[in-house]
């Protein structure tokens, strides 16, 4: 890093407010250059390159940068990005760090950041508060049966519909990190005994947030005890398809699945098949492992799903939220300091 002007490359959001962003950037030490050019790709092109599809065919797929895109990368130590384009190393032969937009780093190629020593962090957390609070609207819908009084108010029909005590029922958080920490304080907050599992668990180790905790190796107890099982842990190749045939038959009957995560942490075929069996009571699935879910999927038709486009987060604030933990990262970034939600290559998120 040099000691001259910290140049930063702004790709996202559009509208940035870059009055409010050189505020927080105020008084640094360093002279800083604000540079734009927004970059932006569909969600087949995220999708093809968290599958690492070959490059010759992500070039074809993804948007070309504009010339804008390109100046903004041209001297670019530190770039603040949702995508990024395929050339972005040979674009951007200054940087040495990626803020990125959202919670989620799997369309960034990691491997080829961390050969060229380029450090990538995550926006984890930002989103966790409506995230948490969507998790537990969905909850009380499926066991207050909202679903089943608005269609007797569709039909006119007064007659006596009793939900479900929520109070009591035991909570299973799959990754007690931002998010399932959030959701473990609401859920408290209802009466609900509350298990989780964390993946930095070491024997011994406790939180206030539940009265259980275990590392991964606690998952067949996690669902076995559990009366609603969220999952809020990362999509790393240990997780995919971590809730499959023989986890979901591991559920208690009755037993209902949320997913605020990614896609690629259920089975889908297997998720299905205990919905039609009637094993699990419902499935909230906010994500699904293609995006856009395609009109056919079955899925669509499973009983008791409640599906949303990847609607869980809100964007009220949140774009402050981002743009004010980059800004932190950006003061980190010239003292030399350890940046915050730093994403480790042994860990993937």
């Amino acid at each position: 890093m040099s000691g001259g002007p910290l140049c930063i490359g702004v790709l996202y959001p559009p509208n940035l407010d870059e009055a409010r962003l050189r505020q927080l950037l105020g008084g640094l030490g360093r002279p800083v250059e604000v540079r734009l050019g927004h970059y932006e790709e569909d969600s087949a092109t995220r999708l093809a390159k968290r599958r690492r599809d070959p490059t010759d065919a992500l070039r074809a797929m993804a948007p070309s940068p504009s010339a804008e895109t390109i100046a903004a990368l041209a001297d670019a130590e530190a770039v603040l990005a949702l995508d990024v384009p395929v050339d972005l190393l040979a674009l951007a032969p200054r940087l040495a760090w990626i803020q990125a937009f959202g919670a989620g780093v799997n369309q960034f190629d990691e491997d080829a950041l961390w050969a060229r020593q380029v450090r990538l962090t995550s926006a984890a957390g930002v989103g966790a508060p409506p995230i948490a609070e969507f998790v537990m609207g969905r909850i009380l819908q499926v066991w207050k049966d909202f679903r089943g009084l608005d269609a007797k108010q569709q039909r006119h029909e007064w007659a006596f519909s009793p939900g479900r005590l929520l109070s009591g029922a035991t909570i299973g958080i799959v990754g007690l990190g931002a998010i399932g920490s959030q959701v473990a304080q609401r859920a408290r907050a209802f009466g609900l005994r509350v298990v989780a599992t964390r993946r930095s668990w070491t024997p011994g180790t406790t939180s206030p947030l539940a009265d259980e905790l275990w590392g991964t190796d606690g998952l067949d107890a996690l669902l076995e005890q559990s009366d609603i099982v969220v999952l809020s842990a990362p999509d790393t190749p240990e997780t995919d398809n971590l809730i499959g045939a023989p986890q979901l038959a591991r559920m208690k009957p009755g037993a209902v699945l949320c997913n605020v995560a990614r896609g690629t942490l259920v089975d889908e075929d297997a998720l299905v098949a205990a919905l039609v069996d009637g094993w699990i009571r419902a499935a909230i699935l906010d994500v699904a492992r293609q995006e856009p879910l395609p009109p056919d999927h079955p899925l669509w038709d499973a009983p008791n799903v409640y599906i949303s486009p990847h609607s869980s987060t809100s964007q009220d604030g949140y774009f402050d939220r981002v743009i004010e933990l980059f800004a932190r990262n950006v003061a980190r970034f010239v003292a030399g300091e350890r940046l915050v939600n730093l994403v480790e290559p042994a860990r993937g998120y």
